[in-house]
């Protein structure tokens, strides 16, 4: 008899991504264990720290953000494939999680990036850690592509937005996939939106020149609901279309063992500082299925073959 390995698979969503938090602890308090990751986007930056058990560290930064918070880690640049260069965040996320090899890792840990030269999945189990983090996380147009022996790498959603095969083939007998953009067909009228959690963070950020600047752009977005969306706006929405689209055909060949699907339609895209309502929709998630979910359980042994 053998352990029955649990593998999680986690899914793209950016803002969204702070659910999977939610997701693994619910897991955690029904007290199944979990043996493999891997992730696609945010959900490799989370896998990552979960794998390493920094993922409380990771939960109390990004609980900690303001709207404003998130603005400043935006690093623009118009010169380096992408709208944001990644560098704030992706060197916070560094100090975080201290390990520099995937090898490192408490839990076995794969990210799923796309080879752009190629058009070809690729699959990191080895190597440099945060490049592979960041490498899956590169959203084509939002985030530069990173450099990988002499290819360029972006975002893994491209061809592979809720990582089954990957968690599969890093040993898991069962997946418990998360996908974060099943609601993502509701179209919401800033998709890019960075906008005040509450009226205090409002009214704070209003005494500064930032915020009043902020302010004066949320008016414009609200007078422009009825007019056509911006270019960025299009971008992400068609990206998030194809990666359903793709997701749906994947599934269909390799559904995962338990699907979670946390429902949380008002975070935007750039809306990082909603960790708590991300964590409390994946939580809430895991609730739904607890009925499959309750066999894993007791389910320890499987027979050797």
């Amino acid at each position: 008899m053998r352990k029955v390995k649990i593998g999680l698979a986690l899914g793209s969503g950016a803002a969204k991504g702070w659910a999977h938090i939610g997701v693994i602890h619910a897991l955690e308090r029904a007290g199944i264990k979990i043996d493999v990751v891997a992730g696609c986007s945010v959900g490799a930056l989370v896998g990552a720290a979960y794998a390493s058990h920094r993922l409380p560290l990771m939960e109390t930064w990004v609980r900690s953000f303001s709207y404003w918070d998130v603005i400043r880690l935006m690093d623009f640049s118009w010169r380096r494939g992408g709208l944001l260069r990644g560098e704030r965040v992706f060197n916070h996320v560094r100090r975080l999680v201290q390990h520099d090899k995937i090898e490192q890792c408490a839990l076995p840990f794969g990210a799923v990036a796309t080879n752009l030269s190629t058009g070809r999945e690729l699959w990191l189990t080895e190597g440099d850690l945060h490049q592979a983090v960041r490498a899956s996380c590169s959203m084509p147009g939002l985030l530069a592509p990173v450099s990988w022996n002499g290819y360029w790498l972006v975002d893994g959603a491209v061809v592979n937005p809720v990582p089954i095969s990957l968690t599969r083939a890093l040993g898991a007998d069962i997946v418990i996939a998360v996908d974060l953009q099943h609601d993502a067909h509701l179209m919401q009228q800033d998709l890019l939106s960075v906008t005040p959690g509450d009226q205090e963070e409002a009214s704070q950020s209003v005494n500064s020149w930032g915020g009043r600047l902020r302010q004066s752009l949320v008016k414009k977005v609200q007078r422009k609901v009825n007019q056509s969306p911006g270019a960025m706006e299009i971008m992400t929405t068609s990206i998030q279309v194809l990666e359903n689209r793709l997701k749906r055909n994947r599934m269909a060949g390799d559904p995962p063992d338990i699907l979670i699907q946390p429902f949380c339609p008002q975070i935007s895209t750039l809306d990082f500082h909603r960790a708590e309502e991300a964590i409390e929709a994946g939580r809430l998630a895991v609730e739904k299925k607890m009925d499959e979910l309750l066999p894993l359980v007791h389910q320890n042994a499987l027979p050797d073959v």
